[in-house]
């Protein structure tokens, strides 16, 4: 495995090749519910459901894949290869396997919305996107400590930012309300 050490250019290059890599599996496009709540002028109902239906059984797929012994890497990417549907979690599946292809060490990150209060503590919403070039010693919970070499890299939102500037661009769309916190965590996907 290469870790990244060359420097804040070279790991948005890295991310830059795996969105397109990916891309190229899937020329089409990936449809994704929470895209089309967020970007889509025009909401249709219909299409938001329809949506809704074909993320839950590329899900369905790939628990049935990881039943039959696949790794969860693999059968995300095997499902999304039957839907064609995907959304932020998927896809940074997707290019995290190409990264790691690549010998690139990179982590899929969890940003939570949570909610918290006395007795209770839940998830409201939230992404997931990939990051490279860390620290050695960061800590996920801690951005901060991601380092100044980090790149988010997020096919969902099409964007591959140093992590501090992709964090100021998420917290423009994933906005915590009263009694709400966000939360970072490394995620092994399903």
């Amino acid at each position: 495995m290469r870790i990244s050490f060359c420097g804040l250019k070279e790991n948005v290059l890295y991310g830059c090749k795996a969105i397109s890599d990916v891309k190229k599996d899937f020329p089409n496009g990936l449809m994704s519910n929470t895209y089309y709540d967020l970007f889509e002028k025009e909401k249709d109902l219909e299409v938001k459901e329809s949506l809704e239906i074909a993320i839950d059984r590329t899900r369905f797929i790939v628990d049935q894949y990881i039943r039959q012994g696949f790794s969860s890497k693999d059968a995300v990417e095997m499902a999304v290869k039957k839907t064609g549907v995907a959304n932020c979690g998927e896809q940074a599946v997707l290019v995290s396997r190409k990264l790691d292809k690549e010998g690139i060490i990179n982590k899929i990150v969890q940003m939570d919305i949570c909610r918290s209060g006395k007795g209770y503590h839940y998830v409201t919403g939230g992404h997931t996107f990939c990051l490279v070039g860390a620290s050695q010693d960061m800590d996920i919970k801690e951005p901060k400590t991601w380092g100044d070499e980090a790149v988010v890299v997020d096919m969902w939102s099409g964007i591959v930012k140093k992590a501090s500037e992709a964090l100021n661009f998420f917290y423009g769309f994933v906005v915590p309300k009263n009694n709400e916190h966000i939360e970072f965590s490394s995620k092994t996907y399903y």
